[in-house]
């Protein structure tokens, strides 16, 4: 198997996560893969995000850096998207971080099942205590067995981490710019256009949950755009894959 050959690009968007960043970025500059291209978008960050991706870059040739206005993390990633020449693309949240087989772990499940996008599991860190529900199962499917697993919530999920994609699905899509619940609008359009995905339940990703994190702070309205993403998935999903219907009306109910 070639190891090391073919460059990833790995995006990183960060905005108030100066506590956080340096362990996510060093878990990134550790991983047994070396050929990556390190996207850090400084998403107008106030804190002092921009000043540590600066420092980073002058420690590592591999490293990129944006700086932009401030514009959502879809935004972000977006930015980073546009300026990846790796052909494989990942995505971590600064505030998480990755065990040091990651990206290697994510590629060669890619290469052993000829997939366009390999998923991995993950463990949730809160409170310092660590929640592992891993099964270490493996295994390959379509796109339409995937999208089944996503809307009954059956080990696979939508986040836009913790895969490893082949960066042409990108071509033509993006994240949603301002909308909650982004990856929900935006992954299952990747799953669709994929001929093969590999899934394994093996924790590489490391997700750090925080009680002032957008997706575990208080109900606003914002919140309310699940609704809208979930209800654009469904309508495709159905139209694309009749047969999975009752799945859709299950994940709407979910999503309400």
């Amino acid at each position: 198997m070639k190891k090391n050959i073919e460059k990833i690009s790995v995006i990183i968007p960060m905005y108030k996560v100066e506590k956080y960043l340096k362990k996510c970025i060093e878990s990134v500059i550790k991983q047994t893969y070396t050929n990556l291209e390190i996207i850090l978008v400084d998403d107008g960050s106030p804190d002092n995000c921009g000043e540590i991706c600066e420092e980073y870059k002058k420690k590592d040739s591999r490293i990129k850096v944006i700086h932009k206005e401030n514009g959502g993390l879809s935004d972000a990633r977006n930015k980073g998207i546009d300026v990846a020449t790796g052909k494989y693309v990942t995505f971590i949240d600064s505030d998480d971080f990755i065990e040091k087989n990651y990206v290697e772990f994510l590629y060669n499940l890619i290469q052993k099942y000829n997939a366009d996008i390999s998923i991995g599991s993950h463990k949730i860190i809160y409170n310092n205590i660590i929640i592992d529900k891993s099964t270490y199962k493996e295994f390959s499917e379509n796109s339409e067995k995937i999208l089944e697993k996503i809307l009954y919530d059956d080990g696979v999920d939508l986040s836009a981490w913790g895969k490893l994609y082949k960066i042409k699905l990108f071509d033509g899509i993006r994240f949603p710019k301002g909308r909650l619940y982004e990856d929900s609008a935006t992954i299952y359009k990747l799953i669709h256009l994929a001929n093969v995905i590999a899934v394994s339940s093996r924790p590489i990703y490391n997700y750090v949950m925080r009680n002032n994190s957008i997706s575990q702070g208080d109900f606003n309205l914002k919140k309310m755009e699940l609704i809208t993403s979930t209800n654009e998935m469904t309508d495709f999903i159905k139209k694309e894959y009749p047969n999975l219907e009752m799945a859709c009306n299950r994940r709407m109910m979910w999503a309400y």
